[in-house]
């Protein structure tokens, strides 16, 4: 199985989403900041990857992908009361914005 370029960018526009539907503040940079670190350091290792390196780190990331959704599933499930810099639109997730 080969990994083309447009699988690669659908995993890392699903990893953001997946991180923006956190909806406290602090987890939801994180995990947006740690997706674009690791995607960022993954492409400059593709050049050097062969086929099957290039298939294990691409179903590690699907893993990791799966992992995140539940994780912003249950965060979700259990929201908190809204911290100050979280009830500032700008900073507002988009899954509480009016």
């Amino acid at each position: 199985m080969t990994v083309s370029r447009t699988q690669i960018i659908k995993l890392y526009r699903d990893s953001l989403r997946a991180a923006r539907g956190f909806e406290t503040y602090n987890f939801r940079k994180y995990f947006y900041r740690r997706t674009h670190d690791r995607f960022r350091e993954a492409l400059g290792k593709v050049s050097s990857m062969d086929e099957q390196e290039a298939v294990k780190a691409v179903g590690e990331a699907r893993r990791e992908l799966e992992v995140l959704q539940r994780q912003s599933l249950v965060n979700r499930l259990f929201a908190h009361n809204r911290t100050v810099l979280e009830a500032d639109p700008q900073y507002a997730s988009s899954a509480r914005r009016p």
